[in-house]
């Protein structure tokens, strides 16, 4: 953990004193966990701040954070899957030889891809954003497939601002689909 200010100090050790009152009724360890995070901030006992993160299941690092164009990469292809579910049924009437739309999510395998999965789980999960792609695809784990939806990300990303994009759905389906 980086260096933090004696303002920040007291901030984190009084949350963590907060967080071990509300434990009281837990029999979980937490309340021990959060006074010994209280008394470490508290005394500054700086070489053990990491404790934190090795303590607290929910804390992200900031070498795991997901930044912007990332995020944004997450959302439109989110985006793109929504558009492509919304509109296949139609697609498939008029180009019978469509292929199916198969999710790709992100490589659990991958520490970089696992940031833009946990992403795209609070997307679905917490925000209840993109329910029709998240109901209609299971499996968020790709298995190191994310390749096969690079193409059609690029595709989607190139074509989805021109005018006729929701009047030619059947067209832009199929260049999306095959552009894999």
């Amino acid at each position: 953990m980086k260096e933090i200010s004696e303002t920040e100090r007291l901030i984190l050790s009084n949350q963590y004193r907060i967080l071990s009152e509300l434990s009281n009724d837990k029999d979980d360890g937490s309340k021990e966990v959060y006074n010994q995070l209280s008394e470490i901030f508290n005394n500054g006992y700086t070489d053990h701040y990491d404790e934190v993160t090795s303590s607290v299941d929910y804390f992200v690092d900031d070498e795991a954070l997901l930044d912007i164009e990332d995020q944004k990469e997450v959302q439109d292809l989110l985006s793109m899957y929504q558009y492509l579910s919304n509109h296949f049924e139609s697609a498939k009437k008029t180009h019978e030889d469509l292929k199916s739309i198969y999710f790709v999510g992100y490589d659990l395998n991958s520490a970089y891809e696992s940031k833009k999965l946990r992403y795209m789980n609070f997307l679905f999960d917490t925000l209840n954003y993109f329910p029709d792609v998240n109901a209609s695809f299971s499996d968020r784990n790709s298995h190191g497939m994310t390749y096969a939806h690079d193409g059609m990300l690029q595709k989607y990303l190139e074509v989805r601002h021109n005018d006729d994009f929701y009047k030619e759905t059947d067209k832009y389906v199929k260049e999306i689909i095959e552009a894999k």
